[in-house]
């Protein structure tokens, strides 16, 4: 095990391993014909894990997938389950950042049912475009820019029918913002810096990835983070000369309350935007000392407990070399301190390890006109894998793949 911080609880596998497959597709995985839409070219990225997001919303029973072309432009497709019946592919915008797939979009659903798009950004202004219909993914018109200079955007709406939408206002060590918008992204109002890693201690190449998603009852936002090192003086001299994105440590968890206040898992409200010292000393998750460490997919319990697994290791995205084994580690609150352990517990809820072991990113569940959120019966996934070419992208829901009549459709 790595050092781990003051109050994180580490405990073995004894706890068993029931509750790991829930909700997971088969062991041998999809078949190609499986795939709802296939990107030719080399491997692709259509979209950016949770670091954008959502990649699929489910709004009035129907699921809508957004990702990008090998051009870079936002493309977007609805599976209706009652019909079982795809619609698009749709171009949502003639511009895109080509093979760049940072500039992949997330997708927004307001109040009026009309979808939106954020997309388009690597340290450049976003952009945004919504459908003209409700509902409705055949025609897009492009919106006034967000912000200025952003990258990793991710929405949701929250009971208050407001949108919130956050992203890192640049470059690695940047800090990450939230707008907010009360008349259906018309307008967006000033940016907040929610973290910034480099102010405290002061040191400029401090960074920090993180995924921001919403409460189950739509009052509340959660955010995991981890911790990025620019500074090649400072990476484990043993793990040196590795790709620079590898460069992750730690785990760090916060969340905001319905009143708008930012607080650990024990409550202790947070001050903005939260430096290095303050996630180390109230929101720290897992310490991976030189390890690397991810946060991956994370779920709520029904009192809006976080569960998260945690990605550890060393490994070169460059080369693909593994220097220390790449393990998945399992978290939670226990007893008032953060329990790890290398298993998924077999306590954990059933709705909860279903979607942390879920094949793919979890879609977000639309709030719907009235602001209470409608459970799903089953939480649905989307994925892609290269095959190694076309990249292929997967939809699972239901405890089945849902393959699109005629074969996947294809996208440029």
């Amino acid at each position: 095990m790595r050092g781990l911080q003051a109050g994180v609880v580490v405990v073995a596998a004894a706890w068993g391993f029931a509750a790991q497959t829930a909700g997971a597709p088969p062991a041998s995985g999809p078949a190609p014909e499986q795939a709802f839409a296939t990107i030719g070219g080399q491997r692709y990225h259509p979209f950016y894990a949770r670091v954008i997001a959502p990649h699929a919303v489910v709004a009035r029973g129907v699921v809508y997938c957004a990702f990008q072309d090998s051009g870079g432009h936002p493309t977007v497709m609805a599976y209706d389950p009652a019909g079982r019946k795809w619609s698009g592919p749709v171009a949502a915008s003639e511009f895109g950042l080509g093979r760049d797939h940072h500039g992949n979009p997330s997708l927004y659903v307001d109040r009026k049912g009309f979808l939106h798009l954020f997309y388009g950004c690597h340290g450049r202004g976003m952009r945004h475009t919504r459908s003209v219909a409700p509902h409705d993914i055949s025609v897009w018109r492009e919106q006034a820019s967000p912000a200025p200079k952003a990258t990793y955007p991710q929405s949701m709406r929250l009971a208050d029918g407001w949108a919130y939408l956050f992203y890192r206002a640049g470059g690695h060590p940047e800090p990450w913002c939230m707008r907010t918008s009360t008349d259906d992204c018309a307008t967006f109002g000033e940016a907040e810096r929610i973290i910034e890693m480099r102010i405290k201690p002061r040191h400029g190449p401090a960074a920090a990835y993180a995924h921001f998603f919403p409460g189950r009852d739509g009052k509340t936002i959660h955010c995991f983070w981890n911790y990025k090192e620019d500074d090649p003086r400072r990476w484990p001299a043993k793990y040196r000369g590795l790709h620079e994105a590898v460069y992750r440590f730690n785990v760090y968890y916060m969340r905001r309350d319905a009143e708008g206040t930012w607080r650990s898992a024990a409550g202790q409200a947070v001050s903005l935007p939260v430096s290095k010292a303050d996630a180390d000393a109230t929101c720290m998750v897992y310490d991976s000392g030189e390890w690397f460490a991810y946060p991956g997919q994370h779920g709520l319990g029904r009192d809006d407990q976080p569960f998260v697994r945690i990605s550890t290791g060393v490994r070169d995205w460059g080369s693909e070399k593994v220097l220390e084994p790449m393990q998945s580690r399992y978290a939670c609150r226990a007893d008032g301190a953060w329990r790890v352990t290398e298993r998924m517990p077999a306590d954990w809820p059933a709705e909860v390890a279903g979607v942390v072991a879920g094949p793919g990113e979890a879609a977000f569940e639309d709030l719907g006109e009235a602001g209470t959120r409608i459970r799903q019966a089953e939480p649905w996934f989307i994925f892609f894998r290269h095959r190694p070419k076309p990249t292929a992208l997967y939809l699972y829901g239901g405890g089945a793949f849902v393959a699109r009549a005629g074969g996947p459709a294809a996208c440029k």
